[in-house]
């Protein structure tokens, strides 16, 4: 090989490394996502009413019920009121986000600070896995209701009563959270299984996501009535 062909090859393998670099990097972009949540832009609001706050040193959405919105005795849904986020559709990957939730002033007792996520959201957004947490439990002198802090369900057919009902303890777990305090949740979904943190300490494992593997979708946010739910820092990270 004399020395003009030495250069061709390694000028070709150059350009070569150089593609392939780009690519790398542009499938990585492509596989992470990030929000601040500093604007309601590409969001929908499913019988929530939301705005952009700053809540105990931290910028986020403040999402709460809508007076308008109906439960399901008044001809509505229960468990259907969240703000769902234009986001890459997600299946597989890591959730983190930093949440924070309290009971609203003169709330029924039933109110408990509720605030969570959903996600594999599906594109008519009537269907979804999600996991929610109710920071008031936490401090319960009750020791059961401390074990009902974190609740896995999946909407419409797996409610949190329904889950207790067929599985006791199996679907739920306690958490070190607080209500009106900021907590960090990360959230691995592979497959049919979800394993939630809080705080980097394990507090749930799923074994069963009940839509399935193949359903994947946006994410969103969701609360109760009587609640004020904050959410901050969205970090999304696609698997291959």
């Amino acid at each position: 090989m004399n020395r003009q062909q030495l250069r061709t090859n390694l000028l070709g393998m150059w350009v070569v490394s150089l593609f392939m670099g780009l690519f790398a990097t542009v499938a990585l972009a492509l596989e992470f996502e990030e929000y601040p949540l500093d604007t309601l832009d590409k969001t929908t609001a499913q019988g929530v009413k939301a705005e952009v706050v700053d809540y105990h040193g931290q910028k986020g959405i403040h999402v709460a019920v809508s007076p308008e919105h109906k439960s399901a005795e008044q001809g509505g849904c229960d468990h259907c009121t969240y703000l769902a986020l234009e986001t890459i559709p997600f299946r597989d990957g890591m959730i983190e986000i930093n949440l924070a939730g309290e009971p609203q002033q003169d709330a029924e007792a039933t109110a408990n600070g509720f605030v969570g996520i959903v996600f594999r959201v599906s594109e008519d957004l009537s269907k979804y896995e999600g996991v929610y947490f109710r920071p008031t439990n936490a401090v319960s002198e009750d020791e059961a209701q401390r074990e009902m802090t974190v609740q896995y369900f999946s909407y419409p057919d797996y409610t949190a009563e329904q889950l207790r009902e067929s599985d006791p303890g199996k679907f739920e777990s306690a958490a070190n959270i607080r209500p009106g305090q900021w907590f960090n949740l990360k959230a691995e979904i592979n497959n049919n299984q979800a394993i939630f943190y809080i705080d980097g300490e394990k507090v749930l494992v799923v074994d069963r996501l009940f839509h399935g593997s193949e359903h994947k979708g946006v994410i969103g946010f969701i609360t109760e009535p009587g609640n004020d739910a904050y959410f901050s820092d969205l970090k999304i990270k696609h698997s291959q």
